[in-house]
């Protein structure tokens, strides 16, 4: 595909060339088109040898390189996701997996699966659940009713009359053995260059969020009421306590634990153990609250 042919009003070609996939800067795919919109994110896409085509402003156009494809915007955020709607409209997302349910599912009258979508054998799938396409599930998936799968998450474009959302291209993938429980939502990513995950034995607990392009590795507990941004990455056999909240291009090693709570800003090593608001090793927090206790009750 051309540049040229993708070129929304607000937007000038510098430099027509071919592309054929969308995402970040740091997707690994041939043929990228992607945006950067400060120097921190031009560095990364150009460091990306899959980047054939760029949208950037014009003060940092003068940093591409002539192998890149160029084209100028004000706001190339919103020039990019005006070729993404065009993406959308015109079904040039592709996916990875053929429509199909397997044997021996087992799914309420109440659900609703939407077509396009991909179900192991031996799935369970409960009341009032929402399983919108495209997304994958493996075998032997237990999901509780009211569960919701493949929804938009919130992506959208301020405009002179208010937020509008932007819609989702890409899908979800749920592997062998998880388990989503009641009123859980994993959230559908934005192209088909990367996608939402929730891996092998993972259990996400009671109303927690998968954001779009978050990864739940093998075996990790993610308990109720959490939220995961979207792009955050948590590890094999992590664990995050009720009403834990991760910020977005976060990762939480494996084995790590989160208590309960938590608002976690920065990455968590494997192995380790943080709390609070914001989440800091956990012995040390513990170490001053018992501090701040024995000044407190001194004092009292």
């Amino acid at each position: 595909m051309k540049l040229s042919n993708y070129t929304p009003a607000s937007a000038t070609i510098a430099r027509d060339a071919e592309f054929a996939r969308l995402g970040s800067g740091d997707a690994d795919c041939k043929g990228l088109l992607a945006y950067a919109d400060s120097l921190k994110y031009l560095k990364k896409a150009l460091g990306n040898k899959s980047l054939t085509c760029l949208i950037t402003t014009p003060e940092l156009a003068k940093q591409v390189p002539e192998r890149v494809g160029l084209m100028m915007a004000t706001n190339p955020r919103d020039a990019f996701y005006s070729v993404h709607l065009q993406f959308i409209n015109e079904s040039r997302y592709g996916l990875p997996f053929e429509p199909s349910i397997g044997m021996s599912c087992r799914i309420h009258p109440s659900a609703q699966v939407a077509e396009g979508c991909r179900i192991g054998d031996n799935v369970t799938i409960g009341e009032q659940v929402i399983v919108r396409a495209p997304v994958w599930i493996g075998s032997n998936v237990t999901i509780e009713s009211g569960a919701k799968l493949g929804i938009d998450g919130i992506l959208y474009n301020r405009t002179s009359k208010g937020p509008r959302l932007i819609p989702h291209g890409g899908y979800v993938k749920i592997h062998d053995h998880a388990i989503l429980m009641t009123n859980s939502v994993v959230v559908r990513s934005v192209h088909d260059t990367d996608l939402t995950e929730v891996g092998e034995s993972a259990l996400i607990g009671l109303a927690s969020i998968v954001g779009h392009e978050a990864k739940v590795g093998a075996r990790a507990i993610i308990s109720n009421q959490c939220v995961i941004a979207r792009k955050s990455i948590v590890g094999t056999d992590a664990f995050l306590g009720t009403q834990s909240m991760v910020k977005e291009n976060i990762c939480i090693g494996a084995g790590a634990n989160v208590m309960a709570g938590s608002v976690v800003i920065s990455n968590v090593p494997a192995g380790a153990t943080v709390s609070g608001n914001f989440a800091v090793d956990h012995r040390k927090r513990m170490l001053e609250f018992m501090r701040a206790n024995r000044s407190y009750q001194t004092k009292s």
